[in-house]
């Protein structure tokens, strides 16, 4: 399990300062301050893939709201008061069990010694299973190749390990038959061992009673039998991503300063940011310039009601999407009914309980932002696609400007063509989706991928120098070079060639690429399964060790040149 950061642990000391609290004082306030704060941890747990500190804390959320809404409850008893604190308790052990020590609160990647280094630290996954199981043997090769460190185990072992794994794949002997009790009561064993750790169940049946089961369990995603090794090495691989979250926005429209004041303390007490308005005819300007994620909109206010502003918003066709959450004391169910029809996406009714409308406002801006995602992201790998690639390297380029660094890369998959044409598009896309995966698992998150189109990808690297980047891309054409590619008659192997431009050499977003696309271009006509950089004076220099045109020669090392 990774160090817990220290914002999470303040986070911990803030949710036991407002239950000591409450303790002492006994009033529903205090209460409140304890259950939003709760919330908060959760999320912020949730974020960083710790399933079992995430449960804990959503068991305890569950008995707070029980609590949560009537004053007369209040103080509650003293057995439902202690039996809470031996509830925290465990959570906040376990939270300082992880606790960051002092000399490692600053990210690899944000030291310029180490953001090389970053993607290449090792990552356990256990693998429990039958030995010998082809699927184990499978996603261990293939975990390797991505950067990750499997370690295979018998259904009746304990992994010996210092640091909990980052998952934890289950293999039962019998694929696609309920799990029997031994195997459940193991995967119970190992939970309380690991509770931070993912677990993973493959060939799980399709059937409600063995997926409640392993859940109880302690499972946390349940595989149908019939998926691939591909499938999980996915889900790991987007399970160790460390994705920076971008902080909510919210623009509130309202007239009444103390809504305003109400709900902006709500959303901040979640880590949403918020701007308020109190004068609708404002509303497409700041929208302009806040750029925000939802909406909350007050039913009736001066000049206009919100199902006008609503109605006007959606004119503009930036906005079609964006959610708008009516906030209102409005009780006619007709009243509401229409207000939804006319372009609203959900009513609360003043006063609203903070929690349920954090809630609201956070998976309504989930579901936004996955929707806009859809429209920048490639379906088959995920990365940026064509457009959105372009708009981000010239966004880091000219943020790179003057005087920093910024090389880009143009990768093509070799003789992508023939794979398709002898053994068929869904292995193709296996190769695709390979070379995406060993990308993400061996680049920085501060660096950038996308598929170019077809089987054409491009990389950005910045604040990085040209040498240290011909070395890393090299590496991992080598290493694509040798990772095999499951299909039914048994593996192919697959090469890529690239091109390499970099500041200061270029210093347009056009040139930087097209000098990329070049150099990439030179390099397939040079043979293929290399590495060329592209010079101001439009030379190339080759960077790296030619494969020979039989595959079964293997490499062939050879010295550095220039071509023209």
């Amino acid at each position: 399990m990774p160090h817990i950061p220290h914002s999470i642990i303040a986070l911990a000391a803030t949710l036991e300062s407002r239950w000591e609290n409450y303790r002492t004082q006994g009033d529903v306030d205090h209460f409140v301050e304890f259950t939003l704060s709760l919330n908060g941890l959760t999320e912020q747990l949730n974020r960083r893939h710790l399933p079992g500190l995430v449960r804990a804390c959503q068991e305890l959320e569950n008995t707070a709201l029980t609590l949560f809404g009537d004053s007369s409850m209040h103080p509650i008893p003293r057995d439902q008061a202690n039996a809470i604190s031996r509830q925290l308790s465990i959570i906040l052990t376990e939270l300082r069990r992880h606790e960051t020590p002092a000399t490692l609160t600053r990210r690899q990647t944000d030291d310029p010694g180490d953001r090389d280094n970053a993607c290449h630290q090792p990552r356990l996954v256990v693998i429990v299973g039958p030995a010998h199981h082809v699927a184990t043997q499978a996603l261990s090769e293939q975990l390797s190749f991505f950067g990750f460190t499997p370690r295979q185990i018998r259904w009746n072992e304990m992994p010996n390990t210092d640091e909990p794994p980052l998952a934890i794949v289950f293999i039962p002997e019998q694929e696609g038959r309920a799990y029997p009790p031994n195997a459940v009561t193991g995967i119970m064993s190992l939970r309380t061992e690991f509770p931070t750790s993912y677990f993973y169940c493959l060939s799980v049946p399709t059937n409600l009673q063995s997926i409640v089961l392993l859940q109880r369990a302690g499972a946390d995603a349940c595989l149908p039998l019939g998926n691939k090794v591909n499938d999980v090495l996915s889900r790991i691989l987007d399970l160790a991503q460390t994705r920076e979250q971008e902080m909510h926005r919210v623009l509130i429209v309202e007239d009444s300063a103390t809504a305003i004041a109400h709900v902006r303390r709500s959303l901040s007490q979640h880590g949403i940011d918020s701007r308020a308005i109190s004068d609708p005819r404002l509303l497409l300007e700041v929208a302009a310039e806040y750029k925000p994620d939802a909406i909350l909109m007050d039913m009736y206010m001066p000049f206009c009601n919100g199902v006008e502003v609503t109605s006007a918003l959606r004119q503009v066709p930036e906005y079609h999407s964006l959610p708008v959450i009516y906030l209102s004391s409005e009780s006619d169910i007709a009243q509401q009914v229409e207000a939804l029809r006319l372009g609203g996406d959900q009513f609360l009714t003043k006063p609203t309980n903070p929690i349920i409308l954090a809630a609201v406002v956070k998976t309504k801006i989930e579901r936004y932002r996955e929707m806009l995602s859809s429209t920048r992201h490639d379906s088959l790998t995920g990365l940026f696609n064509h457009a959105t690639a372009k708009d981000q390297i010239e966004r880091m380029l000219y943020d790179a400007m003057p005087d920093g660094r910024l090389v880009v890369a143009m990768i093509d998959i070799d003789r992508f063509k023939s794979i398709n044409d002898r053994f068929g598009h869904p292995v193709g896309d296996q190769v695709i989706r390979s070379l995406a995966w060993l990308l993400r698992g061996r680049l920085r998150n501060t660096d950038l991928i996308g598929r170019y189109g077809g089987e054409e990808f491009i990389v950005a690297l910045p604040d990085t120098g040209l040498e240290r980047a011909t070395q890393l891309l090299d590496q991992i054409r080598e290493d694509f070079s040798t990772l095999p590619h499951a299909h039914a008659q048994g593996t192919v192997r697959a090469t890529f060639s690239c091109g390499v431009a970099a500041l200061p050499n270029f210093t347009t977003p056009s040139s930087i690429i097209e000098a990329a696309d070049a150099a990439l271009l030179h390099a397939k006509r040079s043979g293929r399964n290399c590495l060329l950089v592209a010079t101001p004076d439009n030379e190339r220099s080759v960077v790296c060790m030619q494969m020979e045109q039989t595959a079964h020669r293997g490499l062939q090392f050879g010295p550095f040149a220039t071509v023209s």
